[in-house]
């Protein structure tokens, strides 16, 4: 009892003086094996979030996911997101010069080539225009995320899980579907409704969706934030209508830029990153939801500034999001980009970002 009594009372003392109060996750969630502490005492290098953070690594080969322990509690979490990225204002657009114009028509014709068939047939000068972004690997990838690497279905609902400012949601819905999103976070909601978007705030599973409602659910790096992500996609499954797919994109932690920064690496992001996967631990996550015709693979689509992020944080300790970069880091940027992704061909699940599709 005394031992409780203290630490209660040092956990009230903490919050107080505005930390995070935090409880130990000694095991893996996918598979129970003890985690193996691989990184000690880090602290939040980009938004300046208090503590120091730990995290574990299941020894299992044929899983590989990295975690938090301790963990924040589900009660304290936000304290982690009182500076975060999506708080940041928006100033006025600027109107698009011509090449701008033009950049945006040839995306949509790619776009159109490999997503949206579907909604009839493609003009063949709309496919050899779409062909030619093909041949340009880091524009590729951008719009593969954009699309969310799901044909589009016409007229189909699609569920954003944490939509955060609307971004990704407002391409989706430019490409042919009908829209919706739900986020936890109340200012990055009404940073998406000031965009003309329907977004729900709060966690999915407290707006009552009935059962096979939705076409298709995406995620973008959420999966990592949440503390029961089997609870998040079986919640997913369920909205979704038979046939139905998801779409998860999440770091991947055994990428090459990994490797390469070790606790540098940007998507480490203690403390809001609680659950980092490998490409063994997303297929293990969907199986477990009960997911079926998967595809898991890797993309270099944040490859560029994982690496200045991460370089920053190496030899800084800290990383100013947003920040102007020198103009030849950001050519070394684009040549690492490019040459992780010469390096997938030969070893394809070590691109920078995770993918997941499904089907129900």
């Amino acid at each position: 009892m005394t031992t409780d009594n203290s630490r209660l009372r040092a956990d009230r003392e903490q919050k107080a003086l505005g930390g995070i109060r935090s409880c130990p996750h000694h095991g893996c969630f996918l598979c129970g094996a003890p985690g193996i502490t691989v990184y000690h005492r880090l602290r939040d290098r980009i938004f300046s979030a208090p503590g120091e953070w730990s995290l574990k690594e299941c020894p299992a080969k044929d899983c590989g996911l990295v975690w938090l322990d301790p963990m924040p509690t589900e009660e304290d979490i936000l304290v982690a997101y009182q500076d975060y990225y999506t708080h940041r204002g928006e100033g006025a657009p600027k109107p698009p010069s011509l090449r701008r114009r033009m950049s945006r028509f040839w995306d949509r014709c790619y776009l159109f080539r490999k997503y949206c068939s579907g909604a009839g047939v493609v003009p063949a000068w709309v496919w050899l225009l779409g062909l030619y972004r093909s041949l340009q690997p880091m524009k590729k990838a951008a719009l593969d995320f954009n699309a969310m690497y799901l044909p589009v279905k016409p007229g189909g609902r699609l569920l954003e899980v944490g939509s955060g400012g609307g971004d990704n949601l407002r391409a989706l819905q430019d490409i042919g579907w009908v829209v919706e999103g739900v986020d936890f976070d109340p200012e990055a909601v009404e940073a998406a409704r000031r965009k003309g978007l329907h977004v729900r705030q709060g966690l999915l599973e407290e707006q009552r969706y009935p059962d096979e409602f939705f076409d298709a659910v995406t995620m973008s790096h959420l999966v990592e934030h949440v503390h029961d992500p089997l609870h998040l996609l079986l919640e997913s499954r369920r909205v979704l209508k038979p046939g139905g797919r998801i779409a998860v994109v999440t770091p991947n932690v055994a990428s090459i830029g990994h490797r390469l920064f070790s606790a540098a690496w940007l998507p480490l992001d203690p403390p809001r990153h609680l659950h980092l996967f490998s490409p063994q631990a997303l297929s293990s996550l969907a199986d477990r939801a009960g997911f079926q015709k998967k595809r898991v693979f890797t993309t270099i689509r944040e490859a560029g500034n994982v690496f200045i992020a991460s370089r920053h944080i190496k030899h800084s300790q800290r990383y100013v999001w947003g920040s102007v970069q020198p103009r030849l880091l950001k050519k070394a940027a684009k040549g690492m980009a490019l040459m992780e992704w010469a390096y997938l061909f030969f070893s394809p699940l070590a691109g920078e970002e995770l993918v997941l599709v499904a089907e129900k």
